[in-house]
């Protein structure tokens, strides 16, 4: 079996697993709703407030939700002994992580970007600002996904495997959380977007670079 073969075997298979389990994608998008609904109730119906909290808020929302998944990149193919198969596997670690990280940025990203623009109503977002806020979530997932894979397989199987996730995933997200909510910030003060769009990309493929290849040492390490 080529390389392609295989990446495209697995992209397929992590879809196909996401479209089946409704709450690997449910969940995420309930928990957004819950976090960008209960901000205007404690802040008040001020637009203006509104408007500066909501961006942060919103942007916030979106990586904790999208973190929910995180915890069970690995596990549940360590349990029903998966994993060992994609380890003893003759094709490279890293790419099928790759094809695997892509499927699951592809299910996350979608519908939390497609959420973005509707969850901003909440806070009187104007369209063009929401649709910015869209594009930066849209980019900021597949971010998360890649730095919390190295995490996940450092903890496959272990205890207390979220909260550890948790701690060492969100500090590696603080460039993207900056870069994405500042493109939303200034459309929002009447500016261009660009630098901050692209620096958060620029992030997106530092991680795309080195965090498969991390999460394959790590899970090599973690399972031996």
């Amino acid at each position: 079996m080529s390389l392609t073969v295989a990446a495209r075997a697995v992209f397929v298979r992590e879809l196909t697993l996401f479209a089946r389990r409704k709450s690997d994608w449910a969940n995420p998008l309930v928990f957004f709703l819950i976090v960008c609904s209960l901000f205007p109730f404690a802040i008040g119906s001020e637009s203006e407030k509104l408007k500066l909290i909501g961006v942060g808020a919103v942007f916030v929302g979106a990586l904790l939700a999208a973190m929910l998944t995180l915890p069970r990149l690995f596990d549940e193919d360590a349990k029903d002994g998966s994993l060992q198969h994609i380890l003893l596997s003759r094709e490279p670690l890293a790419a099928l992580i790759l094809a695997r990280l892509a499927a699951v940025s592809v299910a996350l990203a979608l519908p939390l970007a497609i959420a973005t623009p509707v969850f901003s109503l909440f806070y009187a977002l104007p369209t063009d600002v929401a649709l910015t806020l869209a594009v930066s979530v849209f980019i900021a997932v597949p971010t998360l996904v890649l730095i919390g894979a190295i995490a996940s397989a450092l903890l496959v199987s272990a205890r207390g495997g979220a909260i550890l996730t948790a701690v060492l995933v969100l500090p590696l997200t603080i460039p993207t959380l900056i870069f994405g909510a500042g493109a939303a910030l200034k459309v929002l003060f009447g500016q261009s977007p660009a630098a901050e769009l692209a620096l958060q990309a620029a992030y997106l493929l530092f991680a795309l670079a080195l965090c498969p290849l991390a999460a394959a040492a790590a899970l090599r390490i973690s399972t031996d």
